[in-house]
């Protein structure tokens, strides 16, 4: 009997402490770059990965799980049937793992970044480098029917950018790596990945007839960073000359004698399914 009792604790202990304290963990790193470029800037905006909108939906899914946390575990303690005390521990854990389920496919970053950070670098929690902070740059105008919408949008580095794990970027690069004049372009590419300052003309690239071409270096920008989705869209003759900008402006190839065009793109999406 005592065996049975650990694990009702224990199922108990999960659903109405661990999740709540879990997600509030997690909600925590994700405010805290809002917060933190609040205080330094004394603005508020939103970074890549995270908007108003998902803001709200973590903030309310946490609220969510500290309520049925506490009704449902509560509910356990309170009542004497053991069909009741079953129900009850079963209804707990299923709502909070679907809980637990749809906070973690909305969160920006993963927890296992989250951790590993933590542990190298217990000093910068309450900094941050990393993130893509991007201004509101949208035009807004009116339909005919007097509803607004937005019918342009200024393309920022945010929109081009997306944060990639060490891991896939090694993976993507190995394949390029003759590529690459030196190590430090490839640490200035990682950096530019995931938000970070590098100068300008800091990433090195070497192309030759022989080995190496303007479609490997297409290949590798396809893989790490946004760029199918912002090219064909409905104002792409705008979007799709800041990103070759964007480009253009960090990697140099050669001896920066040769540059990136928008039908190097054009041709290798043409391609795509």
């Amino acid at each position: 009997m005592t065996i049975y009792i650990y694990i009702l604790s224990f199922i108990l202990i999960f659903g109405r402490i661990v999740v709540p304290i879990y997600l509030l963990f997690r909600l925590f790193f994700i405010v805290k770059p809002l917060f933190v470029n609040l205080y330094f800037e004394e603005k508020f905006r939103y970074y890549v990965g995270i908007n108003k909108s998902r803001l709200l939906i973590l903030v309310l899914i946490f609220l969510l799980s500290f309520l049925l946390g506490v009704i449902l575990g509560k509910e356990v303690m309170s009542v004497s049937e053991t069909y009741k005390i079953l129900l009850n521990l079963f209804l707990l854990v299923f709502t909070q793992s679907l809980l637990f389920f749809m906070f973690e496919i909305k969160t920006p970053t993963s927890i296992f970044k989250i951790v590993k950070d933590c542990f190298e670098n217990p000093s910068e929690i309450f900094k941050q480098k990393e993130v893509v902070f991007e201004e509101s740059d949208v035009i807004g105008s009116m339909n005919q029917n007097g509803v607004n919408f937005k019918d342009a949008i200024n393309l920022t580095n945010g929109d081009i950018i997306k944060q990639i794990h060490q891991r896939e970027f090694d993976l993507i690069i190995e394949k390029y790596i003759n590529i690459f004049r030196d190590s430090s372009s490839i640490e200035n590419l990682y950096k530019l990945c995931n938000g970070m300052e590098i100068k300008e003309g800091s990433i090195s690239i070497r192309i030759n007839n022989k080995r190496n071409s303007k479609q490997n270096i297409i290949e590798i920008l396809t893989s790490l960073f946004n760029i199918q989705k912002n090219w064909n869209s409905h104002i792409k003759d705008k979007t799709n000359t800041k990103i070759i900008d964007f480009f253009n402006k960090y990697i140099r190839i050669n001896d920066g004698d040769k540059i990136l065009h928008l039908n190097d793109f054009t041709r290798l999406f043409e391609k795509l399914p």
